[in-house]
């Protein structure tokens, strides 16, 4: 064992939370007085490892006792909560025993890779809305694909490290996988933190270890976005938002006795359909754009049912940490501007760089767009 920092191969954070260090000025700490106690830093300490059933043994020391795995899925291991010190370095412990990630086995191309709850909680809603979007009879991607695509990304990065060691023989050395599996994205910034005393806390970065799950301020976020649009009618929004609903490039093709259906029956039939396809279906003559009206129930009805803003999966119960509830029935459908909402919470990458177009976005929720970005790359990977 050794001392080395280790950083999640999804989110690209530590595994512990740096304490506050009074030697170094304002900017180089965290807002917190004290982040060790900061309740939106504790996912940090909240870790899994995820690896192969079948090579578990390999990366345990002896005696090998079969840990608990969390997992449903044949073949695949998922830990029960591990712990992790820095003066472990690559092992992390499950039940007393330590266990070596980032390393692959002689004989079997498998890893054990540590990565926190909430990324794979995150990494999981990513899996059911990918599903949505899979066509009819495809084989949507899983957790396997997950744990395949990080094994192709760690024998990439292997190739590259050896590439890089007889470029610098002469120059020194690098740090490049020192402390985790490297990226092109970079993290979405995270990957610059890295040092060998840990992650490198300035002000600007904090967001990074905001807790993605339970984002504090979100029913105020949320009242703010409403605030900025007009109210608008219940039943006289006819126009969809011009955002990206991830709806894959299908041909759409018309039964024409649809468009001669009476308006309630189609309203019916619309009701049952995912928002893809009453998008897509309304497409397919200027008969049935008129007919299908997107309405700010439609809006409603889909944000709180995840199909819009996936990476809001919880939002119909953002009131339960509020103290200034965010009234979201259908009592307020004419109060609020439900396709104005969708247009603003629908763009992850401006919520990720806190874009001047609309208020301040909660850390927690900036957390959230950027893991959420970076599972799906992550899902879709093995896809192209």
């Amino acid at each position: 064992m050794g001392f080395s920092f280790v950083y999640c191969v999804v989110c690209g954070c530590p595994f512990d939370i740096p304490p506050r260090d009074e030697i170094f000025d304002e900017e180089h700490n965290w807002a917190s007085d004290d982040p060790l106690e900061d309740e939106t830093k504790q996912w940090l300490c909240k870790i899994r490892l995820f690896g192969a059933a079948s090579s578990l043994e390999k990366f345990g020391t002896p005696p090998f006792r079969m840990p608990r795995n969390e997992s449903t899925a044949s073949g695949l291991f998922v830990s029960d909560f591990a712990d992790w010190a820095f003066t472990e370095g690559l092992y992390f412990r499950l039940g007393g025993s330590p266990y070596r990630v980032l390393t692959s086995t002689e004989d079997t191309s498998d890893i054990l890779f540590p990565l926190h709850d909430a990324c794979l909680t995150i990494v999981q809603h990513v899996l059911t809305w990918r599903t949505q979007l899979s066509p009819e009879g495809s084989s949507p991607p899983n957790l396997m694909s997950v744990y395949k695509a990080l094994c192709v990304r760690f024998v990439s990065n292997m190739q590259k490290k050896r590439r890089i060691a007889k470029e610098t023989v002469f120059r020194g050395s690098t740090d490049y996988m020192e402390y985790g599996l490297e990226f092109n994205h970079g993290y979405y910034g995270a990957r610059k933190f890295w040092a060998s005393e840990g992650w490198e806390t300035t002000k600007s970065n904090e967001w990074y270890c905001n807790d993605p799950i339970n984002v504090q301020s979100l029913p105020d976020f949320i009242s703010a976005l409403f605030a900025e649009e007009p109210s608008e009618s219940g039943h006289l929004e006819f126009v969809e938002p011009n955002v990206n609903l991830e709806i894959p490039s299908l041909k759409a093709t018309l039964c024409p006795s649809l468009e001669c259906l009476p308006r309630e029956i189609l309203d019916l039939v619309v009701s049952f359909l995912p928002t893809a396809s009453t998008l897509r279906l309304r497409i397919c003559s200027k008969t049935l754009v008129s007919r299908i009206v997107l309405n700010q129930q439609f809006w409603q009805k889909q944000l709180l049912g995840g199909c819009v803003a996936p990476h809001l999966w919880d939002l119909g119960d953002v009131d339960r940490c509020s103290d200034t509830p965010v009234v979201l029935t259908h009592e307020t459908l004419g109060c609020h501007n439900w396709r104005g909402l969708v247009r603003k919470l629908a763009r992850r990458d401006q919520i990720i760089k806190e874009d001047e177009s609309m208020p301040s976005p909660p850390w927690g929720l900036r957390n959230r767009c950027r893991i959420w970005s970076l599972a799906t790359h992550l899902v879709t990977s093995l896809e192209s």
